[in-house]
């Protein structure tokens, strides 16, 4: 049974995004959609509306948010791990029914309109063949919304006054070989007919360049697992007020998963909306982390998805904020599953030719997260930019790289993780006469060795200079894709520490302590290198990874405190840091993340994300 809801202010609303049709009969069926994308239905929108184009075309949104705030996650929710459990929040949005999920949820709808004509017959309004599951169509009558769903019947007498539709979005797009994301709407009345074609807007990822609206980071609620936490949260609100972030930006949800990078991405898609204003709606991407069902230390788990995730439904779902949970179960050996956290996808800023920038994400051969989940990435937009991270053992774009602003043509270049200015910082320390400082100072580091003792371990020289090379990979693909030069890239001082097989395994508890990367995962990709399918040996960042820090705004960068050698009270890296970004808009404020965060194999991008300024609400002008 079609459930309907008068809704305050619908009318209004559709009053604005239906302004300018003149009220003359059409000679035959006429539907109209927002084809020249002014945020009005015209008879402007006559040319060009049967076939979708980059440059013309009417865009609907995907309507996955929860206006009224229905979708409730239980405790019990929350306590069950069965994946059915994350399939039936997932399906949980305002498109799910056809119903009229408060006054909110009809702006979510693409306009319509058949034009008056003077007809005796009824007529249908209908989606095309299959379509039905991918959208659905709304009639507005007398101010109440009434669900077509993918198919309905116009009177004679709407016909001759003209009849406002809405159309609803109801998934995105997943794999364009299973859909485009286009569907067409097709009006059928008194022996004539006529159609227009919409397609689904593309969920774009943020970039560090724009401004965030709010923090996101957890609370461990398990004890012992909050060690370093007050510190680092000191830090980081110290920084969002450097960035005139206001207190109330900072979202802390109580959740012993720290990794909040890694459990959601961050998105947009909009249209265009009434007063030249986009209709932008926030579409987090749930990470793909899967666990199949497997004995394990003589325990049976079951199948599983990341139970933090549930975090996206549970604190952050809601009124233009929608989710998407994409993963396949069916996976080869090569599919890494720590490369399936979040903090492995980030984006590369706006350049020439790229107006609204790329995806990044690192992926090989060898290691790669699930392509299920790469793929629709790669087809919202843009072609994704693919750097090698398999050398390092949590396997994310996000620890070696990071878009930051500067003052050249395009506004941006990167931040890189550099050892070898690591190492030419302590050569010229040794070279001043203070060969011995000690490096992690102040830090629960085990080995704590001079500078003059760390540049006599020829392996302490060897493994920087192995991981300086697999940094110099990523670069030439980085530099190759962006046009960027080198003398542009603003390189830090971080040090590696390097695990081969043996030591991974003896260093397992430590790794895996933080859940940052999981027993699983660590002795699935040990198997891997012990058999040649993987990387001999992998790379954690062994001082503080500076590029893996929040951009906040305003040019101010939360950098983790790297706890370099110290001089006379000046910690070398921080001051070498702070010289190279000489010239550039940034301004660095440190934040306390080493017991916290860094122990765990992450810094402050890590335990944190955010809800920034679309990369370009109005993406179709791009």
């Amino acid at each position: 049974m079609r459930r309907v809801l008068a809704a305050t202010g619908v009318a209004a609303l559709a009053g604005v995004i239906f302004t300018g049709v003149p009220a003359q009969a059409a000679p035959g069926a006429t539907l109209l959609a927002d084809t020249d994308r002014s945020g009005t239905v015209d008879w402007a929108d006559q040319s060009g509306k049967t076939r979708w184009t980059q440059g013309r075309g009417a865009i609907f949104l995907p309507n996955l948010d929860d206006d009224a705030k229905r979708c409730e996650v239980t405790e019990e929710d929350l306590r069950d791990r069965a994946i059915a459990v994350d399939e039936r929040l997932a399906a949980c949005n305002d498109a799910q029914d056809d119903v009229l999920n408060g006054a909110r949820d009809a702006q979510d709808f693409a306009p319509l309109r058949t034009m008056p004509r003077n007809t005796k017959a009824d007529g249908t309004i209908e989606l095309g063949a299959n379509q039905g599951r991918y959208a659905r169509l709304w009639v507005e009558r007398d101010g109440t919304w009434t669900s077509l769903n993918d198919k309905g019947t116009l009177t004679a007498a709407e016909l001759r006054k003209g009849v406002k539709l809405g159309l609803e979005g109801k998934d995105v797009i997943r794999d364009k070989a299973v859909w485009d994301g286009t569907v067409t709407v097709t009006l059928r009345t008194g022996g004539s007919a006529d159609s227009v074609q919409l397609r689904v807007a593309p969920l774009i990822l943020q970039n560090d360049l724009k401004a965030p609206s709010k923090v996101v980071t957890s609370k461990p609620i398990s004890p012992g697992l909050d060690t370093g936490y007050p510190q680092f949260v000191a830090g980081l609100k110290a920084a969002m007020k450097a960035a005139h972030l206001p207190d109330e930006a900072l979202q802390v949800v109580a959740n012993d998963d720290r990794w909040f990078q890694d459990i959601f991405e961050p998105t947009t898609a909009s249209m265009p909306g009434p007063n030249g204003e986009p209709q932008v709606m926030r579409v987090l991407l749930r990470s793909a982390n899967y666990r199949p069902g497997m004995e394990f230390e003589g325990v049976h788990h079951p199948p599983a998805l990341r139970p933090a995730g549930r975090v996206v439904f549970s604190a952050l779902r809601g009124p233009d904020v929608g989710v998407v949970q994409q993963y396949t179960a069916e996976r080869g050996p090569e599919v890494d599953d720590s490369l399936n956290s979040t903090g492995n996808y980030e984006s590369l800023p706006p350049y020439r030719g790229h107006e609204l920038g790329r995806p990044l994400f690192g992926s090989t051969q060898a290691r790669m997260p699930d392509p299920t989940f790469a793929k629709m990435i790669g087809d919202q937009y843009a072609e994704p930019v693919v750097i090698d991270t398999s050398w390092l053992a949590v396997g994310h774009s996000d620890e070696t790289v990071h878009a930051i602003p500067a003052r050249n043509a395009r506004g941006w270049t990167l931040m890189v993780a550099d050892p070898r200015l690591a190492l030419d910082v302590l050569r010229k320390a040794t070279k001043d006469g203070h060969g011995s400082a000690v490096l992690f100072e102040g830090t629960g580091e085990r080995d704590k060795p001079t500078i003059d003792q760390a540049l006599a371990d020829q392996d302490f020289l060897a493994r920087n200079e192995t991981a300086a090379k697999h940094i110099d990979t990523q670069l030439a693909v980085l530099t190759r894709e962006t046009g960027l030069q080198d003398r542009e890239l603003v390189r830090v001082p971080v040090l590696f520490q390097e695990f081969r097989w043996p030591q991974l395994a003896a260093a397992a508890d430590e790794l895996t302590a933080s859940g940052r990367i999981t027993r699983e995962q660590l002795t699935a990709l040990g198997e891997r290198m012990r058999t040649g399918q993987a990387p001999d040996s992998i790379f954690v960042a062994h001082s503080a990874g500076i590029p893996n820090g929040i951009s906040l705004g305003g040019g101010v960068f939360g950098a983790p405190d790297p706890h370099g050698p110290r001089v006379g009270g000046v910690d070398l890296f921080k001051t070498r840091t702070e010289q190279a970004l000489t010239g550039t808009p940034v301004k660095i404020k440190w934040v306390e993340d080493w017991d916290f965060l860094h122990a765990g194999a992450g810094e402050v991008h890590c335990g944190t994300n955010a809800f920034r300024e679309p990369t370009r609400a109005d993406w179709w002008r791009a």
